[in-house]
């Protein structure tokens, strides 16, 4: 049944409250991108040289220097213990671990390419994984100390000839020569690591060829030689070096180098306070490793090409790494055994590379407890963490001076050179004492290495809400442009701690493994088990269209409709040709996830294998947030619910995200294994671009918008219901966003009983439709072909008029504020019946803004609101293109209940051309709702180019607002009548900005935080459908609020002066890396004694090209609105599979956070964040609210006395919480 409203309030005038929060992803009628700016970018593929150890030593136990004397395996009569030597084992125990006598060489045999099991398939070995190392991944050269095994051309990698051994891209056959190189390793001889550096250096500088380790594709075509690749050299020992050692080609760049000016003008040594700075890196020696390394990193490998002057030379040139330009500019690594601080600049930190010039990063691997020890230097420390070394210990020293590395003079001291050459080649030092550890090592090497290719990572969802009592799981959406546009979902769980882990029930597999899996051999389950639905379009014996049905191939229109089977006959390139029901069954099993008909991106296509090569049968998730549905969590106070919640409470768990493989799809969250897809009609004509071999570099958008879903009711009426529970549903609405027009909805109840036969009682609605120009799919159905039944057209002409309100609907869904699994876009009305509430996006045909209220109850008619012209009226009545139709659309609305009886009264919305609209919902009868302030926006946004020039310009609306009753008081009159009187009204905060078109990501205009006052009130009423709200029309006679009269509800007009509004400003710190937030000066505060002058605050963003694309948050319950704003990426439009230097041109997306009240536009009152690192908030943090931040999205995770702020790779910052305040109403008594 309904809440009553307390007693006390009624015929009570209120102010208002807040509700839902949406994100929406904008579109106009510009043509919109269909890949992510600055993504479609190409891989160059790194170099990697491998060096192993095939020294005498490498034939003794792991954990001794013998291969006699291992372990102790009894005692003779006289005591004399009795040893037992190295043992022979080929692949570790049943539980990973390796027996300490295992021979080290047969480890490392393991570690890189496995042991065959009994049954012929292999396990372990990094060359076997091809997903760590995929073909071309890599490229490939090797070389051993000795040669023992007589593998072809291994002992030294520096060659002008193409050995087997050269650099080459990793593909099979340069792959299997490895296999066999490693597979014959013996050991031998002593342990000449010197000559190994040597060598791979001198290969480096060799000079240009077309066998020449910078050759475009060594061995077969020279040109380009590119300057943007990255080179690596992997040096695996037992531990220490001895036999002859060398010294560098140029002996003034070792690194004891007192004045090197490096390749981009920074001076390594110079005056002592510069030589401070590079301690960690100096040594007083010559002849080490470390000298090796740091040769090969910090002197050019090659020279610039100059064709001017006829010099040969590299083509483009590398950028610093990510991590380097996400670096903090100085990090305190803790204080050395005196006491002093260990800090580094981010140049200097050995975490990051900042070199910008041909080079080679060192890894080295010290197997043996050897690695571990030197008993000649007893006063180092080793790091706590060894696997890799870690950066405490005498690191600190090493950085601070306090210690030197010490001459290599002596065996019982050379290990630490290996840890010194990986910190001067900008790598890592693992030191590994166990044999299990060995293959770790390699794999986090080569997936360091991989970095360079790190799936993008888009949205994050949670199963719970943030607070520090349960473990809440964690589940992030990836894209990997470069690896066929491959994306997945991974799972995580963040404990109660602050900690992070896998979440167990995944098996450490993403979603794509999970899929991928289907087409193993062997597997249990296969691709055709999957259940995949879609939405029939063939007009059905019920006179209604058939609706939902299996995703599968059928020679009648059981499933698909002829006209549909028909687009996947057609060929992909807009020509129209059929290509007969053969190849659109095959395209329809390629989309089902059959990869039999695959080429081959590296040896080509051929007419038995046509389609595109994948590296995954699930495709990227770009712009679709994942949703999290576990049990019924909308807390209902409504007959049934609380049965429906018992009944479902314990139901699989799920997650929901979109994705550009055409499908949505629907895991498992307790498995991650996938439960339901389904394919909208609307992309069903652009499926078939999906099986062309140029999709790579012509990617698409198909479900590219985001799923939501809510419980409603779906019986006639709930009051008369005898048997409630049964009549709840869970309904899932999704959109596609960039990829086309529309909206469907399927019932995703039971999880566990989701099935092909039950195809059409899952799939509700698909109001879906194609944006396909180039494949000449049809803007709206032809309502007049030969055969249609007069219901069929009537259906037809009613779907088409409506469909001309329906756009790309790219808004994101946000969670209610106060229950983050739920969405109050999908609500119960005044009118008592449920809806899914939405506005109508961009490119619609009549190019309007319109709230779309589709019921989701009864007959699921559609109720349009549009801010101009009438519902059904014709194009010519809207004036469509010109005025407030063109181009425009609703973003995502803001729904308000103001009486807290769980019924939506109001909702507020932007548009794309500035326009902030109310809409009013208060009446129990529909046929009243409409447009507030008589059909006018509250308010119309417009900007300047530049910081503080004339704001004549659109400020595109885009994410949507949030709210908060004003809790401020205000001073009015003066002398006796002057008194203090609360402000009233709704604080309506939003920001500008859009990022939905190529053009937008080089647009500079400056955009906009606002917050600005509806200052209307409402009355409580009674109706036949129990009390509800209404807007009071005010006192046309009170010009200014005097505490007893009501204030007429007025729109604020167009611009800050007009409205009246107080400009704030942020102080920019650290070259923009921290900001304070306040009013531009004292009359732009507002206090109580000033509120009576404005209607709010701005603060326009002070980066180029900054903007507001996500929803705001309350932060921490209080008035403090968390905001993240970006400044897009953008990027050269390239193809990705042609290895270019173009990539460099490529600008990151910057992301900051921004910490300000939503009353007054004032900072935090409390310091929230730690500038300065030291754990405390204070004034030493220079009352900084505002932060450079990692892009992508950030989770807010509350514990006992700070909040988490988790990016997507994990990383945390700590913030301070607000102070305990006392429950806050959503909404105030007014007199």
């Amino acid at each position: 049944m309904q809440k009553k409203m307390p007693a006390h309030f009624k015929r009570k005038s209120l102010a208002i409250a807040a509700g839902a929060v949406l994100i929406p992803s904008i579109a106009t009628s510009i043509e919109l991108l269909q890949a992510p700016p600055g993504t479609v970018q190409p891989y160059v593929t790194p170099n990697v040289i491998i060096s192993v150890d095939d020294s005498g030593s490498m034939d003794y136990c792991s954990n001794a220097e013998s291969s006699s004397k291992c372990v102790i395996t009894g005692y003779d009569r006289r005591g004399n213990a009795i040893w037992g030597g190295a043992t022979n084992e080929s692949q570790p125990n049943a539980d990973g671990t390796w027996p300490v006598t295992s021979r080290r060489i047969n480890v490392l045999k393991y570690a890189l390419i496995g042991a065959q099991k009994s049954d012929g398939t292999w396990e372990g070995g990094v060359f076997r994984d091809r997903n760590l190392l995929p073909d071309r991944k890599i490229r490939l050269s090797w070389q051993a100390m000795w040669n023992n095994g007589s593998a072809a051309d291994a002992k030294n990698v520096d060659s002008d000839k193409m050995n087997q051994n050269s650099m080459r891209f990793l593909g099979e056959a340069h792959r299997n020569n490895f296999i066999s190189f490693i597979n014959g390793l013996d050991a031998n001889n002593g342990t000449p690591s010197h000559l190994m550096f040597k060598q791979a250096d001198a290969y480096m500088r060799r000079d240009l060829s077309i066998n020449s380790p910078w050759a475009s594709d060594p061995g077969s075509q020279a040109t380009p030689y590119l300057g943007c690749r990255r080179n690596y050299h992997i040096m695996m020992t037992d531990g220490r070096w001895n036999n002859t050692s060398y010294d560098i080609g140029d002996t003034n760049r070792r690194d004891n180098a007192t004045n090197i000016t490096l390749p981009d003008g920074t001076i390594y040594g110079g005056t002592q306070a510069q030589q401070k700075k590079t301690y960690l890196y100096r040594d007083s020696h010559t002849e080490t490793l470390a000298d090796w390394a740091f040769y090969s990193w910090g002197t050019p490998l090659q020279t610039a090409k100059d064709e001017a002057n006829g010099v040969k030379g590299l083509k483009g040139s590398i950028q610093p790494s990510p991590e380097y330009d996400n670096a903090p500019q100085q990090e305190n690594f803790g204080k050395d055994s005196k006491g002093n601080d260990a800090i580094l600049e981010r140049y200097w930190n050995p975490k990051f590379n900042p070199a910008n010039w041909p080079h080679m990063v060192t890894y080295t691997i010290g197997f043996s407890n050897m690695a571990v020890t030197w008993p000649g230097a007893s006063d180092i420390n080793a790091p706590s963490n060894k696997v890799p070394f870690g950066y405490n210990g005498s690191f600190l020293d090493f950085v601070t001076g306090n210690k030197s590395w010490p001459a290599m003079d002596n065996e019982n001291k050379r290990s630490l050179d290996l840890w010194h050459a990986a910190l001067n080649g900008r790598g890592r030092f693992y030191a590994v004492e166990k044999g299990e550890d060995l293959e770790k090592a390699f794999r986090e090497i080569f997936g360091q290495i991989n970095t360079q290719t790190d799936p993008d990572m888009t949205s994050t969802a949670t199963s719970g809400s943030n607070n520090t009592r349960y473990d809440v799981g964690k589940f992030t959406g990836n894209y990997e442009p470069k690896n066929g546009w491959k994306g997945f979902i991974k799972a995580e769980t963040v404990r109660t701690d602050g900690s992070i882990i896998s979440t167990p029930g995944w098996g450490g597999q993403n979603t794509a493994e999970k899929l991928d899996a289907l087409n193993a051999t062997g597997a249990t389950k296969n691709t055709t088990s999957r259940t995949i639905l879609s939405w029939s379009d063939k007009w059905g014996s019920e006179d209604k269209y058939q609706g939902g049905v299996p995703f599968l191939w059928a020679n009648d229109e059981s499933t698909l409709s002829t006209a549909q089977k028909l687009w996947l006959q057609k060929r992909p390139d807009g020509s129209g040709t059929d290509e007969g029901a053969a190849t659109g069954q095959n395209r329809l099993n390629f989309i089902r996830g059959i990869r039999t008909l695959e080429g081959s991106e590296s040896t080509g296509y051929t007419a038995t294998k046509p389609f595109r090569e994948r590296k995954s049968i699930q495709g990227d998730i770009i712009n679709s947030i994942i949703w999290f549905t576990g049990a019924p969590s909308s807390n209902y106070a409504l007959k049934g619910y609380t049965d429906f919640t018992r009944s479902k409470g314990t139901r699989t768990p799920m997650i929901y995200a979109g994705g550009n493989d055409g499908m949505l799809h629907g895991f498992s969250a307790a498995d991650g294994t996938e439960k339901i897809a389904y394919i909208p009609q609307g992309i069903i004509p652009s499926l078939g671009r999906l099986t062309d071999p140029t999709y790579n570099q012509k990617h698409r958008n198909f479900v590219d918008g985001s799923p939501m879903t809510g419980d409603i009711y779906i019986g006639s009426n709930i009051d008369t219901d005898t048997n409630p529970g049964n009549n709840w549903r869970t309904m899932l609405v999704g959109s596609l966003g960039a990829g086309g027009k529309g909206y469907f909805v399927l019932d995703v109840t039971n999880p566990d009983s989701f099935s092909t036969t039950a195809a059409s009682s899952l799939v509700k609605l698909d109001r879906t439709r194609s944006t396909d120009a180039a494949m000449n799919a049809a803007a709206a159905p032809n309502c007049s072909l030969t055969g249609m039944s007069t219901p069929e057209k009537t259906a037809c002409a009613k779907a088409v008029s409506e469909d001309r309100d329906i756009g790309n609907i790219t808004a994101t869904p946000v969670a209610d504020e106060n229950n983050p699994m739920r969405t109050t876009q999908i609500t119960r009305m005044n009118n008592n019946r449920w809806a899914v509430v939405m506005g109508n996006g961009y490119n619609s045909s009549n190019q309007r803004p319109v709230l779309l209220i589709q019921y989701l109850d009864n007959d699921m008619e559609l109720k349009r609101i549009p801010v101009v012209g009438a519902v059904d009226a014709s194009t010519a009545d809207i004036g469509t293109g010109s005025g407030i139709a063109n181009d425009n659309g609703l973003a995502a609305p803001r729904l308000v209940d103001l009486n807290g009886d769980g019924l939506p009264d109001i909702a507020y919305a932007g548009d794309n051309l500035g326009n902030m609209w109310k809409f009013d919902l208060t009446s129990a009868d529909a046929s009243n709702w409409g447009v507030a302030f008589s059909g006018r926006p509250l308010f119309t946004a417009q900007g300047p180019a530049s910081l503080n020039s004339a704001r004549t310009l659109v400020q595109s609306i885009t994410a949507p607002p949030t709210v908060r009753a004003n809790d401020r008081k205000m001073t009015i009159g003066t002398g006796n009548d002057k008194k203090t009187i609360a402000v009233g009204g709704m604080m309506v905060a939003f920001g500008t900005g859009r990022n939905a078109t190529k053009a937008d990501e080089n647009n500079r205009n400056v955009q906009t935080i606002y917050s600005v006052l509806d200052n209307t009130r409402y009355n409580l009423i009674t109706t036949s459908l129990g009390p509800r709200v209404q807007v009071n029309s005010g006192n046309t006679s009170c010009t200014t609020p005097n505490g007893t009269c009501i204030p007429v509800p007025t729109a604020l007009g167009t611009g800050v002066t007009a409205a009246k509004l107080a400009q704030q400003s942020i102080t920019e710190l650290s070259n923009g890396d921290f900001g304070t937030v306040g009013a531009s000066n004292d009359d732009n505060k507002l206090t109580t004694s000033t509120w009576a002058n404005y209607n709010g605050w701005y603060l326009d963003l002070p980066a180029v090209g900054e903007r507001q694309l996500k929803p705001m948050e309350f932060y921490d319950g209080s008035n403090i609105l968390a905001i993240y704003s970006q400044v897009p990426a953008k990027g050269t439009d390239v193809d990705p599979n042609v290895e270019s230097c173009e990539s460099s041109t490529v600008d990151g997306e910057r992301q900051y956070r921004t910490f300000i009240n939503i009353m007054d536009g004032l900072r935090p009152s409390v310091q929230i964040v730690d500038k300065n690192n030291d754990g405390l908030y204070n004034s030493l943090d220079l009352n900084v609210s505002r932060v450079k931040v990692s892009k992508g999205s950030h989770t807010l995770i509350a514990q006992k006395n700070k909040i988490a702020d988790i990016d997507t790779k994990n990383d945390k910052e700590m913030l301070a919480r607000m102070p305990e305040q006392s429950l806050r109403p959503s909404w105030r008594q007014l007199r």
